[in-house]
């Protein structure tokens, strides 16, 4: 089974952690149009399904990833909640931040107002999960952000949760590890218009470069021509420096810009 150590990092532009089966690759791929990524699990089971199926992953430790190795961004993707503590998932940011070379990009369930449910007597099904271990709130991201000197970051509240009617509010009475709300399972629940904004999920992205405004816009806009765009333009980049790092390890001259 391949691991960290045995990856060319040359061949990828992004780094997938968490990746399990592979379908966050896939999502990292499609959203910022990137070409070839590399998953990293630390549970040998899922990286050898996502071999057996195909998928670039490799078995490693999300901590220890090396630093410097050129890939453009690093994606977890509904990854960061299943670590044991927050001092984890600072480390796990800090290693990733040490890899990539323009972006971070974090996207998970929202964790904001659970005390305020509970005094409901409600919560969003994904709080009363076993394999969701640690609840990062977005004032949890920032503090690890300004520990980490991470001073440029933006953060996409996605899906607003306004009542108790949608779906993925449960009344607490509900077991654990359940899903939507379906009335043929689950307790009733009381009828409350929130009074503060809840959310189904963030999108987090952070910059590890300086960024002119209109490439910024392009990597955290949720698609269209000119984060494409941008995208290619970065890809472009990315595969001069290799071609550098390459011809540097070679001990050849430096190629010509036009090259």
């Amino acid at each position: 089974m391949r691991t960290l150590g045995d990856v060319d990092w040359d061949d990828y532009e992004f780094i997938d952690l968490g990746s399990s089966k592979g379908g966050s690759l896939a999502m990292g791929r499609g959203r910022f149009d990137a070409a070839r990524g590399v998953g990293v699990d630390i549970d040998p089971a899922k990286v050898a399904i996502a071999q057996s199926r195909g998928v670039e992953a490799v078995l490693g430790d999300a901590r220890d990833l090396p630093a410097h190795c050129g890939v453009r961004f690093v994606s977890m993707v509904d990854f960061l909640e299943h670590l044991p503590d927050l001092e984890t998932v600072a480390a796990v940011i800090g290693s990733a931040a040490r890899a990539a070379e323009d972006f971070l990009f974090i996207s998970h369930p929202s964790f904001e107002g659970e005390g305020y449910l509970e005094t409901l007597g409600l919560r969003q099904y994904w709080w009363h999960w076993h394999g969701h271990t640690v609840h990062p709130k977005v004032s949890d991201y920032c503090e690890i952000f300004d520990r980490l000197g991470l001073h440029q970051y933006m953060v996409r509240y996605e899906t607003r949760v306004d009542d108790s009617s949608h779906r993925s509010v449960l009344p607490v009475e509900a077991p654990i590890n359940q899903g939507n709300f379906d009335p043929n399972r689950h307790p009733p629940k009381p009828e409350v218009q929130f009074e503060m904004p809840l959310w189904r999920a963030q999108s987090i992205f952070v910059a590890l470069r300086a960024f002119e405004p209109e490439e910024w816009r392009a990597i955290t806009d949720s698609g269209g021509a000119a984060r494409r765009q941008a995208e290619r333009r970065h890809q472009r980049r990315a595969a001069r420096r290799k071609e550098q790092r390459r011809r540097a390890r070679k001990g050849l001259p430096e190629a010509d810009a036009a090259e």
